[in-house]
């Protein structure tokens, strides 16, 4: 790096990836600051100048200052990769350690201790900030953590069968063990008997809620456009495989839909491809925060439906990124999904999402993203409000056909087509004017119904 580069670096003054020293304190001070510079984002330790940038010099042996600095480096665990440089500013001799980024699987300590930079400054993690920097760099993994309560008792073998069938193994459990399965896919550790880890349940735990009650999704169908008045009200429960068709099965019943009738048969046009909510509730489920102990939750309203699953975006991630780039909080759940069929394994969720949203001349899906929660909106087509899921009898869809023919029926041939007593005749052409489909003109004997124009 010339001087001209330096000075202009040196004129910016300290930042995250800048500080400067007037001198080697002590080398527990160069090592903190190496590696809180390594485990952020990089970075320039400049000795030689005053925190004003102003020059002075190394006064030191410069052989000496090197040798102390190779020592901080050192007692660094693991050490970090650096550079050391020296250079000469305005006739004086400066040293630059230039260090680079760890590894997102790294992190480096000083005596046990973890330090970042925050700013221009040098801080210490403690408590829960240490857990959610080893979680952010994905050293320590939901998946991966042990439930010491959990045994092999605990394994439903008819969820191994399924997913071995699925995989084309349906002969595995004749020669092998459950035990050696979960070998097999690393879904066990040895402490120092088999201890079950946390994605082993998730998916093959006869029952997975009595370890992780919040792994599962709530499923609410709300009147309007408001969350206030519920009509629906459900929770998927089971392994993530389960969780997931049961989602998909009530976004089916309870998504808005028009009906054309043609003839004898009915054709359903959903209002929301189904395949883009399918897509969000899969990946609300791959990627959540499963430290998070709340609920995903699929929302229902009469113009959109939202999907808000725990957890912000990872490390890496940024709202113009989605879709673009996949970056997996939970690598191994990713796979299991993959290998049931769920994933295609590229990170294309919120890019399919977005492509049937346009093929079907719907708007963009919407994201609110904060530190805990990621919230996806699918809004339906505009001037269209939800019904219910209208299921046709065969004697209404005779009804129908009826009335494509004749225009108009009265209950006697109602009772007539369908060979039922009037009353029940009655009764079913009241519940086609509730669902909407005709309209009754008249009262008492002269009473007849008309097929509605829609």
């Amino acid at each position: 790096m010339d001087a001209e580069n330096l000075k202009r670096i040196i004129a910016e003054g300290e930042s995250v990836e800048v500080e400067f020293k007037q001198s080697f304190h002590s080398v527990q001070e160069i090592a903190r600051i190496i590696s809180a510079f390594a485990n952020t984002q990089g970075g320039l330790l400049f000795l030689g100048l005053k925190d004003n940038g102003t020059i002075e010099g190394i006064k030191e042996n410069l052989d000496i200052v090197q040798q102390k600095i190779s020592h901080a480096n050192v007692i660094i665990h693991p050490a970090p990769l650096t550079k050391v440089g020296i250079h000469t500013l305005d006739h004086k001799k400066i040293i630059i350690i230039t260090v680079h980024k760890a590894d997102s699987s790294v992190f480096h300590s000083v005596e046990g201790v973890i330090y970042v930079r925050l700013g221009s400054t040098v801080q210490k993690l403690e408590g829960q900030s240490i857990v959610e920097f080893l979680r952010n760099r994905q050293i320590l993994l939901f998946e991966e953590s042990l439930e010491f309560t959990a045994s092999l008792k605990d394994i439903d073998e008819n969820k191994v069968k399924e997913y071995l069938n699925l995989r084309k193994q349906t002969d595995y459990l004749q020669n092998h063990s459950i035990k050696d399965f979960l070998l097999s896919k690393k879904l066990v550790s040895f402490q120092p008997e088999v201890k079950l880890k946390s994605a082993a349940l998730l998916f093959f735990a006869k029952d997975p809620q009595s370890f992780f009650p919040y792994s599962l999704i709530k499923l609410v169908r709300f009147d309007g456009v408001e969350p206030i008045k519920v009509l629906a009200y459900e929770e998927a429960k089971g392994n993530l495989p389960q969780i997931i068709d049961h989602s998909v099965n009530f976004m089916r019943r309870f998504i808005a839909k028009e009906f054309i009738i043609t003839d004898t048969k009915r054709k359903e046009i959903p209002f929301l491809p189904e395949d883009a909510v399918r897509e969000a509730i899969i990946n609300a489920v791959a990627h959540r925060d499963y430290f998070n102990k709340n609920e995903i939750q699929l929302s229902i309203f009469d113009d959109r439906v939202e999907i808000t699953n725990p957890g912000g975006l990872p490390e890496g991630m940024s709202p113009e990124l989605l879709g673009s780039l996949s970056i997996q909080r939970n690598p191994k759940i990713y796979q299991l999904l993959k290998d049931y069929a769920y994933m295609e394994g590229i990170g294309s969720g919120i890019s399919k999402i977005r492509r049937l949203m346009n093929e079907n001349k719907l708007s963009d899906p919407e994201f609110t993203i904060t530190k805990d929660f990621f919230r996806l909106v699918l809004r339906l087509r505009k001037g269209k409000e939800a019904v219910p899921s209208l299921e046709l009898t065969k004697r209404q869809i005779n009804i129908i056909d009826y009335l494509k023919k004749n225009k108009k029926i009265k209950s006697k041939e109602c009772a007539t087509i369908n060979k039922i007593s009037n009353p029940t005749a009655v009764k079913e052409l009241t519940e086609l004017g509730k669902k909407g489909l005709i309209q009754k003109i008249g009262t008492y004997r002269g009473a007849y119904y008309l097929l509605k124009e829609h």
